[in-house]
């Protein structure tokens, strides 16, 4: 039976493969079951029995994530909790976190998330797309940190992938302008409407005008021959980021901080996303994922594919009981 969710139907079909009884609950939720020695366990999308539902509540709430982490000595980027916007205001007017970052406490793939903000003026403009709800909103600003981004998959006492990724761009022809290098990136064959193919759209939004604008360009611009442009700061693959494998290639000490930083908060299995800059060797967590996508890891655009959904399951049926 097929699963409406890649990572669903991976975790599915790593069952079937290892011998262990799985049967489809419900296809719409991707709820499956696992039949693991004398005990069954319920797994739904990539959200696992092992993580306990507090954990989980403080994954899903970056600021909580952030307050656990700094108790443990665990390094992220400095960031401030504001509720409107015209405290928003007073606090970068204060502070002068520039560069900044501005997202909201809670979401994924990079929604509403705006990186490298460099003055009030930018800043400002910005505000309406984070605060966009009446009232109070929990939005946090944060120091922009440098570096490679990186996205850590964490299965119990170790790392099963590490994937590098690279924010949207496009790469000049000579010929084509941004606009269109933008429509070939999508009829690319590898991208996909969603997570079914290693890469994703790139969708033409504010987001992509604001990083053109920072360079200099607009959608009619002509970038020079193999000229690299990038349209987004967040590396995300939902938003058109570039996926590769380099789970080979990452310095142990960055491996183990993903698997400290996942135990701080009480989680067993879980999506790292952090920053490493190569010249000062420091890592910083920006966050963690309770529900981890992992086709990325079995589908990257560059590198050796890792079969995470192997290292899961045997996981949960050797910790079922």
């Amino acid at each position: 039976m097929k699963l409406n969710s890649e990572s669903s139907q991976l975790i599915f079909d790593a069952a079937l493969k290892s011998g262990v009884g799985v049967k489809v609950i419900s296809r719409r939720l991707n709820l499956i079951r696992l039949y693991c020695k004398e005990k069954d366990l319920f797994v739904r999308g990539t959200s696992f029995p092992v993580n306990s539902q507090t954990s989980c509540m403080i994954a899903n709430n970056k600021f909580l994530t952030k307050k656990v982490l700094k108790s443990e000595n665990i390094l992220m980027p400095k960031s401030w909790l504001v509720r409107t916007p015209s405290e928003a205001k007073r606090l970068i007017l204060k502070k002068k976190i520039y560069p900044c970052v501005l997202k909201p406490t809670r979401g994924a793939h990079g929604h509403k998330v705006y990186v490298n903000i460099n003055s009030f003026d930018e800043f400002n403009k910005l505000l309406p797309f984070v605060f966009t709800k009446p009232g109070r909103n929990s939005v946090l600003i944060e120091e922009y940190v440098e570096g490679s981004d990186y996205r850590l998959l964490v299965v119990g006492d170790r790392v099963s992938a590490v994937m590098e990724r690279i924010p949207a761009h496009v790469i000049g022809d000579g010929v084509s302008n941004i606009g269109e290098l933008i429509q070939q990136f999508n009829k690319n064959p590898l991208v996909g409407k969603k997570y079914e193919k290693p890469l994703c759209k790139i969708i033409i939004n504010a987001e992509v005008g604001r990083n053109l604008d920072k360079q200099g360009m607009n959608f009619t611009d002509i970038p020079k021959l193999k000229k690299k442009i990038f349209l987004r700061q967040n590396a995300n693959i939902s938003t058109g980021g570039i996926g590769f494998d380099v789970t080979d290639n990452v310095c142990q000490s960055v491996k183990d901080l993903a698997i400290k930083a996942t135990k701080a908060i009480g989680m067993v299995i879980s999506g790292v996303d952090l920053i490493y800059n190569k010249k000062t060797k420091k890592a910083y967590i920006l966050e963690i994922n309770d529900t981890p996508g992992i086709d990325i890891h079995h589908y990257p655009a560059f590198g050796k594919p890792r079969l995470v959904a192997d290292d899961i399951v045997k996981y949960l049926v050797d910790n079922s009981l």
